[in-house]
């Protein structure tokens, strides 16, 4: 037997120093030789979890845009009745959508703290593998400085609590403290093996969930295409995961063989079936096939889209085996090794976690590790995909990486509460699935109730926030156990004196503190944390709350802006036409104005305005063009032509505005008709125009022979009477903006190519589809609709200015139709979103309709044009207003129609002049008259009462529950703040005492019986200090000493 033990010793000992030199040495050296190495490593890892921390704001941002638009917009429309018929199913419905919110922002919450864990060199677990508990120790105060003499030292370490001199201790006594240690004993042995199976436990349990998955999509891509992207095998985001878990097995790893480095031998020690199973299936089955594998994925990528079959299986299934069997492998052999009789000889010592330098190490080999294998899969994807797939790639791993680290840290964590609450039985062990299992039908039936049950991404979310709750609920009545039995077991000592102290009573806040595992430690108050703690971390603060306020800002300006929008819908308050025209009597000149500020007048005649100041003349057919864009036709009609006709566009149709005379003098060469408008009053203005050419020659023309028809599509940009435009322009660009703001952060967020960009955006608009928040009602829709009507061999041209000129770029992207847009925002990015809720799928189509399609005509100085990229044919003009550029100046359509007739001139010869002038303050004038009209006529106070009484009871509502569920929170607990409100008179004492505000509430909650130095006003401050050193110098330092683990200095 011992020579069978020798011989599975040296197989074994190849995988094991292999394992050894490739994880641990090589890294190692690596480390040692590159100045800064460990530093580095640990800002790298801190760069992806705030990246991706980042990523999660920006998908919190969107949803709680949309949440508060839809909700303000139904609220407003009528639809608010199913809180006043039925308030019990609308509060399950706000509950539903607080849970999302609520999970979210907890999951952040735990991103943030894994982040700084891992830049710390994890604290916490390292507390855990030493089996520290929440309790105190103390330690004799170190001897005071000349210049602190006369102060007060309060010196309190983590450890456990020291039982005292043998003076006060009774046999009674001591009994209870060995019980007492052998029980933190057995605590402690139990956190150190959950810390370390937990996590393979987890990365098992998410591969067998991802292979189950794998198994049901591989011949359903379709149904998993829409509903379950996760599991759609050649997806980006199932490799993504797929890559991720098997980073995480070789960091655990190399975790375990850095903790135990002799592990091959204890295996091969190791008795009975189990242990030739484990030893046999590595050395035969899994290191020679992990191998091969290995060996092909790096020299044969098979990337997005494709299926590679190795010995007629697909490449991803034998992935995913891999991975479980190598999971299921590292479980057996960590059960095998922990055994006490071969624990011994696997090397594992806590001196490799308590000495500094070696855990230093050790920490920066798991970073290193992480660092490195996403170096090689970028680079394998770069050489195989080209950069801007490796760069995706690597977008969706640097954020799957945290969430799946945050799981497992999570899970970890609620593991070990678990095991504090007491011993688990065999009974509890088998009811905690069932218990998850119905905790997930109450919430199948409570989104069922509220009409989402068809949405798998909301019942889970609500059945994780119900799990925390439930989670909650048990420990707190672990906790009011706990102080009953000890209420019962103190019974009788009630009256004992402070000089007989008993040991075995301990306050509620001891019982919190010595039973609950800690989610993180606090570097505030940890010596070696703090300090990098007032650098690093206030940095990082300040950034988070930056996010946090141009969040809230951003929601209290679009909830603000959708509020009033719909109450300017619901009293039909609209001014009928912002921009009006008139003919000029004395020389026929047309003159176009626009809110009373912006004057723009063509002359037809040079002998009318040719020599007045600031008159300048278009330029004539002789001279040559400014820009490379003039001269330049499409379907018969250049950029002056769109121009007009996307102004024409900001006027209604009625008799008063007499439209088509004024189209008889911007076209008198063209036969220009109004065939179709906007269907009501409330809808974006859209005008689509019949233009039949007969001066042109064309051999495809669709009317009269020698004749040219085209159709335009003309869209209005913003009104600025119209606040429902403002909402649709900050809908509209959320996300584009959202990302720079990111990228003045995250520098790599400004090199992310488009397709980066559009598969970010879609799938945030994809999960907020599953979450039944489908943001699709658009000023658009009306106008998409219409186009995609019109037969697909009619010629049609889509254009607008402004808001109206994005609109026109998305709808001819989405119908595959030419777009010219003047001054638009740009859609480079955005377009994404629409085509997600718009359902289209075009393929490459989708990322070439931006630049095939499409005219865009910008000016230099308009900071509207920078809300998004712009992509096509883009033509960037000089600003004549560039002095009111801060005023939209150079975002007006009067003058950039202007400047195009000056510097491009007129083919037609209709024009002979151009003026325009603007003055801002108009503009203000004319907007505080449209407020004053909307005030006046509204009649605020029966107005909002008759209109939004839904609205407000909704809010006493949520008012209420929010009272109910957070109004308990300024309650003294456990005797805190009692010390701080006797203490008054010595501000010394009270001060160093409020450094430790545990040790200040449970010192608080035993001296709640000397009431004379809160309650007596007199003698005075100084007398009662001096009579609280009284009662310390009553051999009662001892008592405190004992009780509370406090030692004081001698200057008390």
């Amino acid at each position: 037997l011992d020579m069978q033990w020798l011989a599975m010793e040296m197989f074994l000992s190849l995988p094991g120093n292999c394992v050894r030199l490739f994880t641990h040495t090589f890294p190692s050296l690596l480390i040692d030789k590159v100045p800064h190495a460990h530093s580095a490593c640990s800002l790298a890892s801190l760069y992806v979890f705030a990246q991706a921390l980042g990523l999660f704001w920006f998908f919190l941002v969107s949803l709680l845009a949309v949440i508060c638009v839809t909700f303000v917009t139904s609220a407003l429309q009528g639809q608010s009745m199913l809180l006043v018929q039925r308030p019990l199913q609308a509060v399950a419905l706000g509950y539903v959508y607080y849970s999302v919110v609520r999970v979210i922002f907890l999951f952040s919450s735990t991103m943030w703290t894994t982040g700084w864990e891992i830049y710390h060199d994890f604290p916490t677990l390292r507390r855990m593998l030493l089996g520290g508990a929440r309790t105190m120790i103390p330690n004799p105060s170190p001897r005071p400085s000349p210049r602190d003499n006369s102060k007060e030292r309060l010196n309190i370490k983590f450890g456990p609590p020291l039982l005292g001199t043998a003076r006060l201790r009774t046999k009674d006594q001591v009994a209870q403290s060995a019980e007492a240690g052998a029980s933190t004993m057995e605590r402690r042995k139990t956190r150190r093996l959950l810390a370390l199976i937990t996590p393979l436990g987890v990365v098992l349990v998410l591969q067998v969930i991802l292979l189950a998955g794998q198994i049901f999509c591989d011949e359903r891509e379709t149904t998993c295409s829409h509903l379950w992207v996760i599991f759609l095998p050649t997806g980006k985001l199932n490799r993504a995961i797929r890559f991720v878990l098997f980073v995480f097995i070789i960091q655990w790893i190399q975790a375990w063989s850095g903790l135990f480095p002799n592990w091959h031998v204890a295996l091969a020690k190791a008795k009975g079936l189990r242990a030739w199973l484990a030893s046999g299936t590595l050395l035969v089955g899994l290191l020679p096939l992990c191998t091969i594998r290995l060996v092909l994925w790096t020299v044969r990528p098979a990337g997005t889209g494709r299926v590679l079959f190795l010995v007629g299986v697909r490449h991803h299934m034998i992935d995913s085996l891999l991975v479980t069997c190598l999971c299921l492998w590292c479980l057996l052999a960590a059960s095998l090794i922990l055994q006490p009789q071969v624990l011994k000889m696997s090397g594992f010592t806590l001196k490799s976690v308590k000495d500094e330098d070696r855990w230093r190490v050790f920490c920066s080999l798991f970073k290193y590790t992480m660092l490195v294998w996403f170096s090689i899969q970028s680079v394998r994807i770069c050489i195989a995909k080209g950069p801007a797939s490796a760069q995706s790639d690597m977008i969706v791993i640097s954020f799957v990486y945290p969430m799946l680290l945050c799981i497992i840290w999570i899970v970890t964590f609620v593991a070990v509460a678990v095991a504090g609450l007491g011993k688990p039985s065999r009974i509890s062990i088998l009811s905690f699935p069932p218990i998850l299992g119905s905790i997930y039908a109450g919430s199948m039936v409570l989104c069922s109730w509220v009409r989402c049950g068809q949405f798998p991404l909301l019942v889970i979310f609500t059945w994780l926030h119900l799990c925390r709750a439930a989670f909650r609920v048990a420990r707190r009545w672990r906790r009011w156990s706990e102080r009953f039995r000890n209420f019962i077991d103190n019974k009788g000592e009630l009256h004992a004196s402070a000089s007989e102290p008993t040991l075995n009573r301990h306050s509620d806040e001891d019982l919190r503190r010595m039973t609950e595992p800690q989610f993180s430690v606090n570097p505030s108050v940890n010596r070696d944390l703090k300090k990098s703690y007032r650098v690093e971390r206030q940095v990082g603060r300040i950034a988070v709350r930056m996010f946090v306020l141009i969040c809230l800002s951003f929601l209290s300006i679009l909830s603000s802006f959708a509020f009033l929008a719909g109450l300017q819908q619901r009293a039909g308050l609209y001014i009928d036409d912002v921009m009006i025209w008139k003919k000029l009597e004395k020389d026929g000149s047309v003159e176009v104005t626009n809110a009373g500020a912006s004057v723009l007048t063509l002359g037809v005649s040079n002998h009318s305005t040719a020599f007045r100041e600031g008159v300048s003349s278009v330029l004539t057919p002789g001279d040559s063009p400014h820009y490379a864009v003039c001269g330049n036709s499409w379907n018969g009609l250049q950029l002056v032509d769109y121009a007009m006709l996307a102004m024409v566009s900001y006027m209604s149709p009625t008799a008063k505005n007499a439209l088509p005379a004024l189209l008889q003098h911007l076209f008198p060469h063209m036969h220009v008709t109004i065939q179709r408008s906007q269907s009501s009053k409330s809808q974006r203005r859209w005008l689509e125009f019949d233009i039949e050419d007969c001066g042109t020659k064309n051999i495809q023309s669709t009317g009269t022979l020698g004749c040219r028809r085209t159709t335009i599509i003309s869209i209005s940009g913003t009104d600025i009477t119209r606040i429902e435009d403002y909402a649709e322009n900050i809908r509209m660009w959320t996300e584009p903006v959202s990302l720079q703001i990111l990228s003045t952060v995250f520098p790599t967020v400004r090199i992310w190519p488009r397709d980066c960009t559009a598969m970010i955006i879609r799938a945030l608009h994809n999960v907020l589809g599953q979450l039944a928040l489908q943001d699709d009602q658009w000023h658009y829709r009306e106008i998409l609709d219409h186009v995609r009507q019109i037969p697909a061999d009619r010629e049609v041209v889509i254009t607008g200015h402004s808001l109206g000129g994005g609109i026109a770029l998305v709808v001819g992207a989405l119908t595959d139709r030419l777009a010219v847009a003047l001054q638009p925002p740009g859609v480079y990015h955005s377009l994404a979103k629409h085509h997600e809720q718009s359902g289209s799928r075009l393929g490459r189509q989708e990322f070439e309709g931006p630049h095939r399609k499409s005219i865009s005509l910008v000016f230099e100085g308009d900071w509207i044009q920078h809300f998004d990229g712009h992509g096509g044919l883009v033509q960037t003009m000089m600003c004549d207003q560039s002095d009111k550029s801060i005023a939209v100046g150079c975002h007006l359509l009067e003058g950039a129609l202007c400047h195009l007739l000056r510097h491009c001139g007129d083919a037609a010869g209709r024009f002979a002049t151009c003026d325009h002038v603007y003055q801002p303050t108009s503009t203000v004038l004319s907007m505080a008259r449209s407020a004053m009209e909307f005030a006046q006529s509204s009649g605020w106070t029966s107005y909002l009462y008759d209109n939004l009484k839904s609205v407000i009871y909704a809010g006493i509502a949520v008012s209420l529950v929010a009272v109910a569920r957070h109004g308990g929170l300024h309650r003294q607990q456990d005797g805190q703040g009692r010390l701080q409100g006797r203490l008054q008179g010595d501000r010394n004492g009270q001060g160093k005492l409020q450094g430790d505000r545990n040790g200040q509430g449970r010192l608080g909650g035993r001296l709640q019986c000397n009431c004379t130095l809160e309650k007596r006003k007199e003698p005075g401050p100084d007398k009662a200090r001096m009579e609280f050193i009284k009662w310390l110098d009553q051999d009662n330092r001892e008592f405190i000493h004992h009780v509370f683990s406090i030692r004081w200095n001698e200057t008390w």
